[in-house]
């Protein structure tokens, strides 16, 4: 079995919204529903992971059969909440922020799933990037360069015991395959491109731009 752990205990103070900008509303359905539908449909285990005070906004809606638990204060408390709620062999972590993610992401994800590897799903990099070090300004080859995003994936066995080594060492990190990176060097990490619509929704440019992605696929 694959679980799915949907990230959606986040703020979004960015997004400068009143509630949590998951429950921002493109079509009449709230963010994480788009990226809730698209994992259910593909007959996973999914397990939401949400903020106490959003319960009685968020809960009512779950389909039949997806569990929820709460967030921690880190990233990673709230992804452990998670994975001890799961029973897969294989975990997709997400963030529901991403709320438009391919289902052939996904199968491509699940597809290569292998219990010696992790996947990084990433965007390509369009932008040059520098490194501001001291005073000085250093190019980086863009072509090196891949911008990590969600889903992120190994087995459940893997990512339940880096977290726990990342919680005995007191670290925190902004995503699940830098445990892996940390913990577990030589276990390698295969990278699946994912849908350019798989940007994270942080502001209100991103958030118009969904809107006319969804409209333009509801046209489709």
């Amino acid at each position: 079995m694959i679980s799915v752990i949907l990230l959606m205990a986040g703020k979004g103070r960015r997004m400068n919204y009143k509630e949590n900008k998951i429950l921002m509303e493109i079509d009449n359905k709230p963010l994480f529903m788009y990226p809730l539908n698209t994992f259910f449909s593909l007959g996973v285990e999914v397990i939401c992971v949400i903020s106490k005070s959003d319960e009685d906004k968020i809960v009512p809606l779950l389909p039949k059969g997806v569990k929820y638990t709460y967030g921690g204060v880190e990233r990673g408390d709230s992804v452990y909440n998670g994975l001890k709620l799961s029973t897969g062999d294989y975990v997709l972590i997400h963030d529901a922020a991403r709320a438009l993610i391919s289902k052939e992401c996904i199968n491509k994800i699940i597809s290569n799933i292998d219990n010696n590897r992790a996947i990084l799903t990433y965007l390509s990099v369009k932008d040059t990037i520098k490194e501001k070090k001291e005073d000085k300004l250093i190019t980086l080859n863009r072509e090196a360069l891949v911008a990590a995003a969600t889903p992120q994936c190994a087995s459940r066995e893997i990512l339940l015991n880096a977290y726990e080594k990342a919680k005995s060492d007191n670290l925190h990190f902004t995503d699940d395959i830098a445990l892996i990176e940390k913990y577990y060097p030589n276990i390698k990490i295969d990278l699946i491109e994912a849908n350019p619509e798989d940007f994270k929704i942080t502001n209100q440019l991103d958030y118009q731009l969904a809107k006319l992605l969804v409209e333009r696929n509801n046209l489709l």
